[in-house]
């Protein structure tokens, strides 16, 4: 996108609107699109939790509703998970299809090696028809996925700046808003989702700050 395309857009404009103004989604959609393709991919990693069967009173507290029975998240986990594989797998084969060239195939067709391949497609996919769907679907996914991490209020408290490499957005924690201390959910500005194995991350670099 030339300086006259930046200028009219605004700094929250959606992936649609730069498309429409210069043919192919900028470079700014892009780096947030890449985001949201890391995200789903910890948040896919992480839904591994909500598929293992868990006391009453933590299946109460992560499906949101005080009389539904845990098999409900249970099953509208492994239905988002199906269906970002589906999503993602589709997306692939426009990839395969469409370039059918040395180096633009995955190497598996699980989520885990789908995410990274269409990383590396974006720019292709940025100048593609239909690259303002594959965005819109990550985000559709994103938040359905995220859900299952933090149903109901809460409440936001910062964390410091975010702990992957080359990023520049700040870390927040999202607490239920019934006086849990332990947070439901970690991500950052860009999109980062940070999963609860990398919490103690955050806790060593508080401690380092505060001696």
């Amino acid at each position: 996108m030339d300086m006259h395309g930046h200028r009219l857009l605004g700094d929250e404009h959606g992936s649609r609107d730069c498309a429409r103004l210069c043919g192919r989604i900028c470079a700014k959609c892009v780096a947030r699109i890449d985001g949201e393709l890391r995200t789903l991919l910890d948040l896919y990693e992480e839904s591994d939790l909500a598929l293992a069967p868990a006391p009453p009173q933590l299946r109460e507290r992560v499906s949101g509703s005080r009389g539904a029975a845990g098999i409900v998240l249970d099953e509208r986990a492994v239905a988002l998970r199906s269906r970002l594989s589906e999503v993602l797998g589709l997306w692939a084969r426009l990839v395969v299809d469409e370039r059918d060239e040395a180096g633009h195939r995955p190497v598996e067709r699980g989520v885990g090696a789908l995410v990274p391949f269409l990383r590396r497609q974006l720019p292709w996919l940025a100048g593609h028809p239909a690259g303002v769907d594959f965005d819109e679907e990550l985000v559709e996914l994103r938040s359905e996925l995220g859900a299952l991490f933090g149903p109901g209020p809460v409440r936001r408290f910062p964390l410091g700046a975010c702990v992957e490499p080359d990023c520049a957005g700040n870390l927040h924690g999202v607490l239920p808003a019934d006086g849990d201390r332990v947070p439901s959910h970690v991500s950052c500005d860009a999109g980062h989702a940070l999963p609860p194995r990398r919490w103690l991350l955050l806790a060593d670099r508080a401690r380092r700050d505060a001696a």
